[in-house]
C-alpha cells in the first residue's frame, strides 16, 4: 500500500494506492487518526485500492467511530467496483457518507 496526504482548504485528502491488508492497516489506521486530528473534515481516496480485506474495513470503521467522536467529518470519495463490493458485502457501505468524485468531497457538508 501507499498513502500520501494532501491538504485543500480545510480538508485532508488521504489518497491510498495498492492494496489495503493486514500488514498495510496499521500505517493506514495511524495516518487516519493524525489526519483526523488535524482538520475538520478527512475525505479518503479510494480509486487507486486494488484489494481491501477485512482489517483494512476494520480501520475504516474505527477512523469513522473517531470522526465521530472528535466531531469531524470523513468522507469516501473514488470507490472503484471493486471496494464498494467490498464494502457492500460487508454491510458496510450505508453507515459511510460516499461520494463519486474529490470535487463532491470537498463540498460535502458545507
Amino acid at each position: 500500500m501507499n498513502l500520501s496526504i494532501r491538504t485543500s482548504e480545510n480538508t485532508r485528502i488521504v489518497d491510498i494506492s495498492g492494496d489495503v491488508d493486514l500488514r498495510a492497516s496499521p500505517l493506514l489506521r495511524k495516518q487516519l487518526f493524525e489526519a483526523l486530528k488535524e482538520a475538520p473534515k478527512v475525505a479518503i481516496n479510494l480509486t487507486a485500492i486494488r484489494y481491501i480485506d477485512s482489517s483494512g474495513i476494520a480501520v475504516m470503521i474505527e477512523a469513522l467511530k473517531e470522526s465521530q467522536r472528535l466531531k469531524r467529518q470523513l468522507v469516501l470519495f473514488g470507490m472503484n467496483g471493486l471496494v464498494h463490493d467490498v464494502f457492500k458485502l460487508t454491510h458496510v457501505i450505508q453507515i459511510f457518507k460516499v461520494v463519486d468524485t474529490e470535487e463532491q468531497a470537498l463540498q460535502a457538508g458545507t
